[in-house]
């Protein structure tokens, strides 16, 4: 049997090579590393971000917020952020442990046996470039570029890149140095780093050139702690291409400062990877957050260095390529696997660390390429969807799976279990859960092999529930009250709708109708949540809140002891002196009113005013006893 492992440059070797350094922080907590500003302008068509964004430099004297405050303005322009910097993940150290340690930990030659990676395996390495005449990387490279400088195949010898690509593909069997994971596959080695520091542009240029040049895998070992818009954009484009993306997750963790997330690590749809140690630990830097999905060895790695050295590095840039690597080789023995059942060959395989289960220290456990080469990804189940009425959940199990288990989970509990023997179709029962819930549902057979989960978000089939409303009066267009948090309610009279609006958060509403309506129409108010769903109406009675018009008034005189004059029809008609009502009567229901009063001296003054039956009350009008 030939060897698998080549002869490594002794301890004593790379000391002559390499001056001791001290391991440098990864992120700052001051104000964000930038390069001026990127500016997104509105897409047309179905543009990639890479050709919707460019870079503006910031003037001298104005500061980063005022520059994108003024460009957001600009009706061409969807969003501007800033330009950040990104650094490396890793810092050097001194050589403690001998050999490629992390090989024997994750089972690197047990994996072998399958594959030791596919010609036709493509990983973009998107670093600080490469030495590509180095003798464990020579004749691997496919189509490298570089950034920076716009150049095909001509790149910097970056000491990180060239390291993370030895670990991922180094070359096995030829006497020289070590191996990487999947030794025989194609690396495509993409240079975004001028000095310290990668901006965010270059690397969207950088996740694009590896799209449109069939790049299967992106290893970046590179982040940073402040979210990109057009960054994100960037690597859900890739995903959507079918690229499988693979991120470090920092090396904060020594810092108190672990809790931040990095990105791109932390985007949806990125494999995020913390670093362990020999011992199977984390490794203190090593950053520790939900977002963090898997572990690898990444304390201590021996592997490639430029001009045909070698040296040991430390850092979650080195347990990446480790992650990579043996996601290269699933994927070279099953080439027809999606890129999220490599995902999830990934984490099922995975050697549980820490908590029982996926948890923020090791993610879904430290990756173990034995086991994953040795598992199978198991057909789908089909799944009826839930909503969140239901408490059955059936389905259909595929034809080769004959004994095994369903299993339904969300996050954080198990759902229910359904032991399945010959059986073609499932049920099962489950408490009901809340409208928005993700459910999973997956086989699992009696060797543990598994299939990819089906996912459902339980749909909300619950009408909301009848509003509340405040008093409506004759003299507004508003309608207010409180109805489910975000549902639309909509008030009508008859089949006429004179209005609609959203509830906010905490459930409250304004609606604001066409026009005023008149005392006594019935109003007729409907929730309607999200998922379409209506509630029951709730009725209101417009009130009259509108008051008479001032009476009108005929000449009163010392002799007069009626009152007459014309006001709101069936209103009551007061008449006060010094203060005092001294009479009041009805109007008929054309407004004409006649009060009987004592008589007044002249030059008195007498105050006349008319109260509708809602108890509005007009103004006085003031009349003067006459001669």
């Amino acid at each position: 049997m030939q060897k698998l492992f080549r002869s490594i440059v002794p301890i004593a070797l790379l000391l002559t090579f390499l001056p001791i350094q001290q391991p440098e922080a990864v992120f700052a907590e001051e104000a964000p590393n930038a390069d001026g500003v990127i500016v997104k302008y509105r897409e047309t068509n179905d543009e990639p971000i890479s050709e919707l964004i460019e870079t503006v430099d910031i003037p001298k004297g104005q500061t980063t917020e005022k520059l994108i405050e003024k460009l957001e303005d600009q009706k061409k322009v969807e969003y501007a952020e800033p330009n950040y910097l990104f650094k490396k993940m890793e810092s050097l150290s001194d050589p403690i442990f001998k050999d490629q340690w992390h090989h024997q930990k994750i089972g690197t030659k047990a994996a072998w046996k399958k594959t030791m990676g596919s010609k036709e395996m493509i990983v973009a390495i998107i670093d600080d470039g490469i030495d590509r005449n180095h003798e464990d990387l020579k004749g691997k490279i496919y189509k490298g570029y570089d950034t920076v400088r716009e150049r095909m195949n001509i790149l910097p010898k970056g000491e990180h890149g060239t390291h993370v690509a030895g670990i991922i593909a180094g070359s096995a069997n030829n006497k020289l140095g070590g191996a990487g994971v999947a030794p025989t596959i194609k690396i495509m080695p993409i240079n975004v780093f001028d000095g310290k520091y990668a901006d965010t542009v270059d690397i969207i240029e950088a996740i694009h050139y590896a799209i449109e040049n069939g790049a299967d895998i992106i290893n970046m070992s590179l982040g940073e702690t402040y979210y990109s818009k057009a960054l994100d954009k960037a690597v859900q484009e890739a995903y959507k291409e079918g690229v499988l993306i693979i991120a470090a997750a920092g090396n904060e963790g020594d810092l108190k400062k672990s809790n931040k997330r990095v990105y791109p690590a932390a985007f949806s749809h990125v494999i995020s990877v913390g670093a362990t140690t020999s011992k199977d630990k984390r490794a203190t830097y090593s950053n520790y957050d939900s977002s963090v999905d898997i572990t690898a060895p990444g304390d201590k790695i021996l592997s490639t260095f430029p001009y045909n050295r070698y040296a040991f590095m430390s850092g979650t840039s080195m347990a990446t390529p480790v992650v990579t690597g043996v996601a290269a080789l699933i994927w070279s023995n099953e080439p027809k696997l999606s890129q999220l059942a490599v995902e999830y060959r990934l984490y099922d395989s995975a050697v549980d660390l820490g908590t029982k289960g996926k948890d923020v220290y090791y993610g879904n456990g430290r990756v173990n390429a034995k086991k994953a080469l040795e598992m199978k990804t198991l057909s789908r189940p089909s799944v009826t969807g839930i909503s969140d009425r239901d408490t059955k959940i059936k389905g259909t199990i595929p034809s080769q799976f004959t004994t095994g288990t369903v299993s339904i989970y969300t996050k954080k509990i198990t759902l229910a279990t359904v032991k399945i023997n010959g059986e073609k179709t499932f049920s099962a029962t489950v408490e009901k859960q809340k409208a928005g819930q993700k459910v999973y549902v997956r086989l699992v057979d009696k060797t543990g092999n598994k299939s990819v989960p089906v996912f459902l978000t339980v749909t909300d089939k619950t009408a909301p529930p009848k509003p509340t409303v405040n008093a409506v009066g004759d003299n507004t267009t508003k309608v207010t009250g409180k109805a489910e948090a975000s549902s639309k309610v909509t008030v009508q009279t008859g089949t006429t709708t004179l209005g609609k609006a959203t509830t906010n958060s905490s459930g409250t509403f304004t609606v604001t109708m066409t026009k005023k309506q008149k005392a006594g129409k019935v109003l007729t108010l409907i929730a309607t949540d999200k998922a379409g769903n209506k509630g029951p109406a709730k009725k209101v009675t417009v009130k009259d809140k509108t008051a008479p018009s001032m009476p009108t008034v005929n000449k009163v005189t010392p002799k007069t002891t009626k009152v007459t004059g014309k006001a709101e029809a069936s209103s009551t008609v007061y008449v006060k002196a010094s203060g005092k009502v001294i009479g009041s009567a009805k109007a008929t229901n054309k407004g004409s009113f006649t009060v009987k009063i004592a008589k007044q001296s002249a030059g008195k003054i007498v105050y006349v005013y008319a109260k509708d039956e809602a108890k509005n009350a007009s103004k006085s009008r003031k009349v003067t006893v006459k001669k």
